[in-house]
């Protein structure tokens, strides 16, 4: 389960980091004069990234067995696995993306 969260997270980074560079070379090719608006396309790949640093730092603890009394690092990482597999559902199209990360019911 380890490895697949960890795959899951690279998944993600490499998908936004390409969304990034899109934005960028976009905004390149407009003609000098035209406004480019993508206010929030950065900020928002920016808190993407946020939540995956904040999952990665947890996601050897998202398992799908759960224990009674586990700790609050656990709920953490479950709560930061179920928001990452949402924001990788964005990316379902690619051949990279793996049936076992949309988020269970």
């Amino acid at each position: 389960m380890i490895a697949m969260n960890d795959d899951l997270v690279g998944f993600v980074r490499s998908k936004l980091e390409a969304d990034e560079h899109d934005v960028v070379r976009i905004t390149s090719l407009a003609p000098p004069g035209t406004d480019v608006i993508l206010d929030s396309t950065i900020p928002m790949i920016d808190m993407v990234n946020a939540v995956i640093d904040l999952y990665a730092q947890v996601a050897h603890l998202d398992t799908p067995v759960r224990e009674a009394g586990r700790d609050f690092e656990a709920g953490r990482a479950a709560g930061l696995g179920a928001a990452v597999r949402l924001l990788a559902q964005t990316y379902h199209d690619s051949p990279e993306y793996r049936e076992g990360w949309r988020p269970q019911a």
